[in-house]
């Protein structure tokens, strides 16, 4: 896959103002046990993360990403997109076992005018492979090129 990318361009969630959890919601937290006070703290940065993802020059490339691997398809929000979302573009199972969680991020996102981005459908993939395999990949691809220079 081909992105069409701007070398200048930064990802908005690199940004070290922003906390990286942002993009990952989870329902409870060991760290934060409040309950209801914790869910909806953590449902209204899940919405500001996923309005900075509206507004980030990467969106597209971020959500062609996220289709790419295990972890990026079924955790985080990537391009302004929840798992659920991209689960469904190709036909995969939840593996998070948070659907209705993420159905309250992304009403409460609606709520605010924040729409989902375009996921193309498409065949699920034969294979998705980890991060960890992918970066073993991309390490020997570099190593090969190394010692061909």
């Amino acid at each position: 896959m081909t992105r069409n990318l701007n070398p200048d361009d930064q990802p908005l969630c690199a940004d070290p103002a922003y906390d990286s959890e942002m993009w990952f919601p989870e329902p409870n937290s060991k760290e934060n046990p409040l309950g209801l006070r914790y869910q909806k703290a953590a449902l209204d940065t899940a919405v500001e993360a996923i309005k900075i993802c509206g507004t980030c020059p990467l969106q597209q490339a971020c959500i062609e990403y996220s289709m790419e691997s295990l972890e990026t398809v079924h955790y985080g929000i990537y391009g302004g997109t929840l798992p659920m979302e991209r689960q469904r573009a190709i036909n995969a199972g939840d593996v998070s076992n948070t659907h209705s969680w993420q159905g309250k991020i992304r009403r409460k996102a609606t709520e605010a005018g924040l729409t989902v981005p375009y996921v193309a459908k498409r065949e699920r993939p034969k294979l998705l492979v980890s991060l960890q395999e992918r970066a073993s990949w991309q390490l020997s691809a570099w190593e090969s090129s190394q010692q061909a220079s």
